[in-house]
């Protein structure tokens, strides 16, 4: 049964660099497919793409190819010389649809068009160019591939970072910190982010429908797992950031909170950032905050220029103090 890794890309290099080996680390695939280009709408079927984005953040203005895909071009070439047991593809897609999910179904199932024959039963690894998962759970997902069937799959719980490796979206820390919070039960640890990580071939309707579920991120029909996968949506330096805030669709306010909120964390002095209190949220909302939470990374990810060493003092300082910054 083969396992075939693919993932829509634009303007991730910063983290494709070191993705590779990690989803070789960590899942030991036959392909990494990469499929580069840019949405047209964007990730979530609403950006107003002007002609000053395709200018800053596309490949001679052009609209498909992201800024940095020659450096891209580079890795994948490198990484194909240094991994000859693996078939690592770069492909460029050129998009017509404005719904992201059609988009992102699309460049998650044209292996005809890339010469790879699916089969039932091989596992299909849908995945997203900011992912990576700790080296030490190749077994934990080996052992879970080796519980479905074709038209099963898995997905994992989901950390999404923010700023550096030591504050993540304190929304999807539910599982792990309820117990930490005033008023919580044990009921907040089934309300995390999951996502799917694994589907088992079946037949192509079944495969498409999960993918679909792109915006929505809601997958009842895989099967829930303890497998982390480390987010790192926000581990952004300079142009990769300015592009971030360019391509969310996002009222003013809502981005100038979150630059302040940025700014804040780099103190590593607060459990708890505010960077949200736009749209009414309560003060109790946990979609407001990005907490600190200190955990072990992928060892793939420390090489990044937004990952940070911290001390000891510090970091039992913030877990003691558990200062919250509001704006």
């Amino acid at each position: 049964m083969k396992k075939i890794v693919i993932i829509p890309v634009f303007c991730e290099t910063h983290l494709i660099k070191y993705q590779i080996q990690n989803i070789i680390d960590t899942i030991n695939p036959d392909y990494i497919i990469y499929n580069e280009g840019m949405f047209p709408t964007g990730p979530e079927s609403n950006t107003n793409v002007s002609n000053d984005f395709l200018k800053k953040y596309t490949l001679d203005g052009g609209g498909k190819r992201g800024f940095d895909y020659l450096e891209l071009k580079k890795i994948i070439k490198q990484s194909q010389k240094k991994h000859k047991g693996v078939d690592i593809i770069l492909n460029e897609m050129n998009y017509n649809s404005t719904s992201a999910p059609e988009n992102y179904t699309y460049a998650c199932s044209n292996f005809k068009e890339l010469g790879i024959t699916v089969n039932e039963g091989d596992y299909i690894f849908p995945l997203e160019g900011d992912v990576f998962h700790h080296e030490n759970s190749k077994e934990e997902i080996q052992g879970y591939m080796n519980q479905i069937e074709p038209n099963q799959g898995f997905r994992s719980k989901w950390i999404d970072f923010v700023g550096n490796q030591f504050y993540a979206e304190k929304s999807t820390l539910k599982p792990f910190i309820y117990k930490d919070i005033e008023g919580s039960n044990e009921g907040w640890a089934e309300q995390g982010r999951s996502r799917k990580i694994c589907i088992r071939f079946g037949n192509m309707d079944f495969y498409k429908n999960e993918l679909l579920n792109f915006q929505k991120q809601q997958y009842p029909n895989l099967y829930p797992t303890d497998l982390i996968t480390y987010h790192y949506a926000w581990l952004r330096p300079d142009k990769y950031k300015m592009m971030r805030f360019d391509q969310l669709n996002r009222h003013p306010k809502y981005w100038h909170h979150f630059k302040v909120g940025l700014d804040i964390l780099n103190d590593f002095k607060y459990l708890d950032v505010d960077f949200r209190p736009v749209n009414g949220l309560s003060k109790d909302s946990t979609y407001r905050y990005v907490r600190f939470y200190d955990i072990e990374h992928p060892k793939h990810i420390m090489k990044h220029s937004e990952y940070v060493q911290l001390s000891d003092d510090i970091r039992k300082s913030i877990l003691k103090n558990k200062l919250v910054f509001t704006q």
